[in-house]
């Protein structure tokens, strides 16, 4: 059983499952502003470029829930982000498209038992990537700059279909039900474009 805490430890989520389905590099404006929204905080200072990963929607215990609240960039945000409120780290983030099969954590901002020697398979959303050096993409991780490019998104299709995880009914709690039991879901209504941390 894995476990998934915050940098103060008293948030954790302990996981039925270990698994690591894949991996991501992210340089969309919202995984940006989120962490640098926690590091004004007093949170974990963020990566420029976000490692994700994702793990299956299946939670077998939770402690330190009092302290947990689930937060929004904006109104009719697609993903709900649960913080300890005592250290602003970020322990697990849920996206509509997920479906509640998975939900994705960035390590850098929280800590985990978690295997993290997996690699990225592709590096996405990069035109919303502000900065120059991208040394940390190598060669065979397929880079996406959106997702309007219709041979581009095939691949990343092709790429993705065999990793992603199929829906099993959680043995636990989901990650979704996990936001419903937290402490309310509070709005930052953050503008985009916004660097809230200096480069």
């Amino acid at each position: 059983m894995s476990v998934i805490k915050c940098n103060c430890e008293k948030c954790k989520i302990f996981l039925n499952k270990n698994k690591i389905y894949y991996s991501l590099f992210c340089g969309c404006e919202d995984c940006r502003q989120a962490g640098q929204w926690g590091y004004s905080k007093g949170g974990p200072l963020p990566d420029r470029l976000q490692k994700l990963i994702y793990v299956r929607s299946d939670i077998k215990d939770v402690e330190g829930i009092k302290y947990m609240h689930a937060y929004q960039l904006r109104n009719n945000s697609s993903s709900t982000r649960i913080y300890c409120k005592e250290c602003y780290s970020i322990i697990g983030i849920d996206h509509i498209n997920y479906k509640d099969i998975v939900f994705m954590l960035i390590p850098k901002l929280c800590k985990t038992d978690l295997d993290l020697s997996i690699k990225p398979v592709a590096a996405i959303f990069m035109n919303d990537y502000p900065y120059k050096d991208i040394s940390m993409i190598s060669d065979d991780v397929l880079f996406l700059k959106d997702f309007k490019d219709e041979n581009i998104n095939n691949k990343y299709n092709a790429l993705m279909s065999p990793l992603r995880a199929k829906y099993l009914k959680p043995r636990g709690i989901s990650f979704k039900q996990l936001i419903k039991e937290v402490e309310g879901i509070t709005v930052l209504n953050l503008k985009k474009g916004e660097e809230i941390l200096l480069p």
